[in-house]
C-alpha cells in the first residue's frame, strides 16, 4: 500500500510556484466584491436621479397644462362679478367662455383633486390630478380698474411643492 501523498510529493507541492496562492485569490475576490458594490451604488444613484428628473418633468408638464387652461378661462371671461382676492367669502364669478354660464374657479384646500370650474351648480375638472401630482389654484384675484386677473398655481406631491407659477393676464372677453 502506497500512501497517496508521501513526504517528497507533499514537499514538492508546497514548493510549487505555479497557480495562485490563497492570499492572491482572496485579494481578487475582495476587489471584485468592492467593484460590484461600487457599480450597485452607482446604478442606484442613477435610478434615483432618473426618477427625480422624470417626476419634475411630469410636474412641469402638468403645470403648463393647468396654467394654459386657467389663463384661457380668465382671459376670455365675460361679465366678471367681484373684485380683489378670491376667498370663501369673496368668490370671483365670471361668465365662462367655454360653458357660457356664470362660473367660479376653485380647488380644495389640500388641492388633491385638481382645479374645478363650477358653473350653474355643475362642476367640471379643468386641471385634474395625475400620477400623484395635484394642481392647486393657490391664489386668484381680479383688478377691475385695468381688467387683469392674477393667479398662482402650484403642483404638489403630498406636502411637497414640485412646481409653481404665478401669472397675470389681461381680460379681453366682452
Amino acid at each position: 500500500m502506497t500512501p497517496l501523498l508521501d513526504k517528497a510529493s507533499l514537499r514538492s507541492r508546497l514548493r510549487d510556484t505555479r497557480g495562485f496562492m490563497i492570499a492572491e485569490q482572496l485579494t481578487s475576490i475582495v476587489f471584485i466584491g468592492l467593484l460590484c458594490v461600487a457599480v450597485g451604488v452607482g446604478l442606484q444613484v442613477a435610478m434615483n436621479s432618473y426618477a427625480s428628473i422624470t417626476r419634475q418633468a411630469q410636474a412641469d408638464a402638468l403645470l403648463q397644462q393647468a396654467v394654459e387652461v386657467v389663463s384661457d378661462e380668465l382671459t376670455y371671461a365675460r361679465d366678471v362679478e367681484g373684485e380683489g382676492t378670491q376667498a370663501p367669502d369673496n368668490p370671483l364669478y365670471f361668465t365662462s367662455p367655454t360653458r357660457h354660464e356664470t362660473s367660479v374657479l376653485q380647488s380644495s384646500e389640500t388641492g388633491e383633486d385638481g382645479i374645478w370650474l363650477n358653473a350653474a351648480g355643475e362642476q367640471s375638472q379643468i386641471a385634474p390630478a395625475r400620477d400623484g401630482l395635484a394642481p392647486k389654484l393657490a391664489e386668484l384675484s381680479y383688478n377691475a380698474d385695468n381688467e387683469t386677473w392674477s393667479f398662482r398655481i402650484t403642483i404638489a406631491s403630498g406636502e411637497d411643492v414640485a412646481a409653481e407659477a404665478a401669472m397675470t393676464v389681461k381680460r379681453i372677453g366682452s
